[in-house]
């Protein structure tokens, strides 16, 4: 696949960590979404990034072997990715050239969302990684009303 030309640094960090591990079929499916993702914003990343997150834990819940994973494992993970968010945040009102507040959580959400889908991929197949659900919902995040 080209390089992503989304102006969305969400999207573009998504789909350039996932489509190097894209079988070929998958992939070609990857490309047949470019003038979407081209026509994105950097409006909403935020939501994006936390439907990555959300994405990755549901998957998590899903994969047989997650399923003894009990309440308390649960709880740490979605209380880590608190701490990411606040982490992120803390380190974006840092003076110096960096990624603005928040950004660095949300690239952090994008990253569990892709290892977690490889993960999937690598105990099961790529048919079980329901990456395209994730891509539609953070391209359905509409940018703000003018």
């Amino acid at each position: 696949m080209a390089p992503s030309t989304s102006p969305s640094p969400i999207i573009d960090y998504f789909v350039r960590e996932l489509s190097g591990s894209l079988p070929d079929e998958e992939r070609s499916k990857l490309d047949g979404y470019g003038d979407a993702i081209a026509r994105t914003t950097h409006h909403g990343d935020f939501r994006r990034a936390w439907h990555c997150a959300h994405w990755a834990l549901e998957l998590d819940r899903k994969t047989p072997e997650s399923q003894g994973h009990n309440v308390r494992e649960r709880l740490h993970e979605e209380h880590k990715l608190w701490k990411d968010t606040v982490f992120g945040a803390e380190f974006g009102m840092m003076p110096g050239d960096h990624v603005g507040p928040g950004q660095d959580a949300e690239i952090q959400w994008v990253d569990d969302a892709v290892a977690m889908a490889k993960s999937v991929a690598a105990s099961s197949d790529w048919n079980a990684v329901p990456w395209e659900e994730l891509l539609k919902e953070m391209l359905a995040v509409a940018p703000p009303a003018a």
